[in-house]
């Protein structure tokens, strides 16, 4: 019980400094759509931001939910868009009251994104549903799957790994033993 109190209380620390690294992103640009045929005739559509600033190509650390590919850094508009309205949202005042973080938690997922001149941009996905396939690996799986997936961490100890490219970042957080019990997208401070 005591390590469940230490690991919940650690990963609240990171999405809350995740979400407060957003507020010094200052983004204004549009969103472009890619539409591509996957496997069964179905459409995946990519949502990134236009700008190079916001998502860029070195940016690979993406979600996909329902054939939409959503990388943190994008408008949170064209998100809740493609992932549908069942969603329960919170807002939050943020860094030191200059602006409004915003929660929306979906089933088995979470989005945090914060506003940025009256427009909202996703900073943090998290993954705690053992049924969302995320690349290959998903809540309950092994941490050794997704090293044989993901390859060497950048950054790694008993509690989870994170990997790192372009301006944003795959945390994968386990039990302290071997288990994922979360999957987080993140953008890095820029």
């Amino acid at each position: 019980m005591k390590k469940t109190t230490i690991l919940t209380t650690a990963i609240s620390l990171c999405m809350a400094a995740s979400m407060l690294a957003g507020c010094s992103q200052g983004s204004s640009g549009g969103e472009t759509a890619v539409a591509t045929r996957i496997e069964g005739g179905q459409t995946q559509i990519s949502v990134e931001a236009s700008e190079a600033a916001s998502v860029s190509s070195e940016d690979k650390y993406k979600f996909t939910y329902k054939g939409y590919e959503i990388a943190p850094g994008s408008n949170a508009a064209a998100a809740l868009e493609a992932f549908g309205d069942d969603y329960d949202r919170v807002e939050v005042a943020s860094c030191a009251y200059q602006g409004v973080d915003i929660v929306y938690t979906y089933p088995g997922f979470t989005l945090y994104a914060f506003s940025d001149s009256g427009v909202e941009y996703i900073n943090v996905i998290e993954v705690t549903d053992s049924l969302i396939d995320c690349g290959g690996i998903s809540v309950g799986d092994s941490i050794q799957k997704a090293k044989d997936i993901y390859g060497t961490p950048d950054v790694g100890d008993d509690y989870g790994v994170l990997y790192r490219s372009g301006k944003t970042e795959l945390q994968i957080s386990t039990d302290g033993v071997d288990t994922i019990i979360a999957i987080v997208y993140k953008r890095v401070a820029e």
